[in-house]
């Protein structure tokens, strides 16, 4: 168990949090036999960001776990922090009795946990597409054509047919955010970036593959996107900013369809914005091992007359000992209102 200077209560609460998270909803049938009951319902939720018998990998070490099992029980049934509370129709009472007791000692069952081999299954089913890649290109800073500006590389239009269908209502705000842009984009405010923007921010992204879900980690802000592919629908209408994204595959070619979005995100820097009515439907085929190609049909009746699509590559990134690193933008955003007397602006 990661040690921290919290209240050892605060800190499982932490740990089971950033476990349920990727895992919320997330069904991953175990691989072979089982010594341990409790190993199934940890594999289940939590090992795809936890790793093999809880020793961490994505998120901290869970294991030994030295907590009893009611006050685990709370936790997972109440939620903490941005984690949903999850129902028993997700993760049974007894299932969750069961974990807790296998995280004590999880060497102890006979099979290692199932991750690589349920990686391996999904690889062989479908393309896999895990690894790291990154978009390389001026996108971020406006989908259409544009001209160099101070700290803006110049980039063509990844719009298919060059420009954005605006309705004519709509192109009063979207030049309204042009003008005041550098204060005004949410992103330079730490939000989260939106779909598509978030594929084709100027970091680079991992993709990690199960046969139920795809996990997207991103460097900007500990960005996460989880998009199931089990046939799960849609849940009830709400307001995110990264939306709620279920795929399936077409093919060699993973299709995401994304809804229940805010207003609050743009697409990039340059002020092209959506209402909350916006729907995206994503298609990711790959072009051989070291490239996909990215599509992303965009729908909005309020703001554009018709659907359009943006297309790019996205290349995997092949340095030796890669890793994602950390772009804590709510560092720098939070500097960037403290004056010399210490006080906001």
């Amino acid at each position: 168990m990661t040690t921290t200077t919290t209240h050892p209560r605060k800190t499982t609460m932490r740990l089971a949090a950033a476990c349920c998270l990727v895992g919320l909803l997330a069904t991953v049938p175990a691989a072979g036999a089982q010594e341990h009951p409790g190993q199934a319902a940890y594999e289940k939720v939590c090992a795809t960001c936890h790793g093999p018998e809880g020793a961490g990998g994505l998120a901290p070490a869970l294991a030994p776990l030295s907590y009893d099992a009611d006050y685990v029980l709370a936790i997972v049934r109440e939620g903490y922090g941005q984690m949903p509370p999850i129902s028993s129709r997700e993760l049974s009472d007894e299932e969750v009795a069961q974990a807790t007791e296998y995280l004590r000692a999880p060497g102890a069952a006979a099979e290692a946990s199932a991750p690589a081999a349920v990686q391996e299954a999904a690889a062989a089913e479908h393309p896999d597409l895990s690894g790291i890649w990154q978009a390389v290109n001026a996108a971020s800073w406006n989908l259409e054509a544009h001209n160099a500006e101070d700290g803006v590389p110049a980039g063509l239009s990844v719009v298919v047919g060059g420009s954005i269908p605006y309705r004519d209502d709509a192109l009063a705000q979207r030049q309204a955010n042009y003008e005041n842009r550098l204060a005004d984009d949410p992103v330079r405010q730490c939000f989260l970036p939106g779909v598509p923007r978030i594929m084709y921010m100027p970091f680079p992204f991992r993709i990690i593959q199960t046969p139920d879900y795809m996990v997207m980690t991103f460097e900007f802000a500990h960005t996460v996107r989880i998009i199931y592919t089990d046939g799960s629908p849609h849940p009830l209408p709400n307001d995110f900013w990264m939306g709620d994204s279920r795929g399936h595959w077409e093919g060699d070619t993973l299709v995401i369809d994304t809804t229940h979005f805010n207003d609050q995100t743009w697409f990039d820097a340059s002020g092209n914005f959506h209402s909350n009515q916006l729907h995206v439907v994503e298609r990711l085929t790959p072009q051989g091992d070291n490239h996909i190609m990215y599509e992303a049909t965009i729908a909005d009746p309020e703001v554009f007359t018709e659907p359009w699509t943006i297309r790019m590559p996205l290349y995997r990134r092949l340095e030796e000992n890669l890793q994602i690193l950390d772009y804590d933008c709510v560092d720098f955003f939070l500097d960037s209102l403290i004056e010399g007397d210490g006080e906001p602006q």
